[in-house]
């Protein structure tokens, strides 16, 4: 964030919120791996760090789209998830 506090506008934070979207499907690829090879103490650091992105980019889109940062298509396609980085890369998930 610029130092006077005020959330990028325009494609800054367009990428911004897409570069949350796709941390938040790589964890989830994460937890889903953990949990496959019993690791249930990563499965539960994943889960946490994976609520916490979903948790920030909710309010990051909000602010963006109360702010006139952003419009509602854009705030609508950036709430859809992203299923999981393999979807992304091959162009289902977006």
């Amino acid at each position: 964030m610029p130092k006077n506090n005020t959330p990028p506008e325009g494609p800054l934070i367009l990428d911004r919120i897409n570069l949350t979207r796709r941390l938040i499907a790589a964890l989830g690829d994460a937890l889903h791996l953990a949990h496959e090879n019993g690791a249930h103490d990563l499965a539960s650091d994943f889960y946490a760090l994976r609520d916490k992105a979903a948790r920030d980019l909710g309010e990051m889109v909000r602010n963006a789209f109360n702010n006139g940062g952003i419009s509602e298509v854009e705030a609508r396609s950036a709430m859809r998830p992203i299923y999981s980085a393999k979807n992304e890369t091959d162009g289902a998930g977006a």
